[in-house]
């Protein structure tokens, strides 16, 4: 799980490609993505490293990412960002933003 802890080791010195999505119990929008958010955490096991961080528990990280509208969804490409997203998300959009992502991860692999 990742936190305000470990995230640094875990998403930037691993150069992860990773999706956290920032999410609040009390906020509809948010519970709404949390199931889709947690279908492509299966789908996409060991390929890509999939997220749902509380901002009630998680003050630090959550206003590290500005995390004000919710959910905001961070993608990250090698432990870089590549987008935030605010607000909630199709479950098309954010797996065609991933193979994206992971297409151009591996291109990126290809020339190295």
């Amino acid at each position: 799980m990742i936190d305000n802890n470990n995230f640094d080791q875990e998403i930037i010195e691993k150069k992860s490609t990773a999706m956290i999505t920032f999410t609040a119990d009390w906020c509809r929008p948010s519970t709404l993505q949390k199931p889709i958010i947690e279908a492509l955490a299966k789908t996409y096991a060991g390929k890509v490293l999939i997220e749902i961080i509380d901002v009630d528990a998680q003050t630090e990280l959550s206003d590290r990412f500005a995390a004000r509208t919710l959910p905001t969804t961070v993608l990250f490409a090698q432990g870089e960002i590549v987008e935030a997203l605010a607000g909630f998300q199709s479950e098309e959009f954010l797996t065609s933003y991933l193979e994206l992502i992971m297409a151009e991860v591996a291109k990126a692999a290809a020339k190295a």
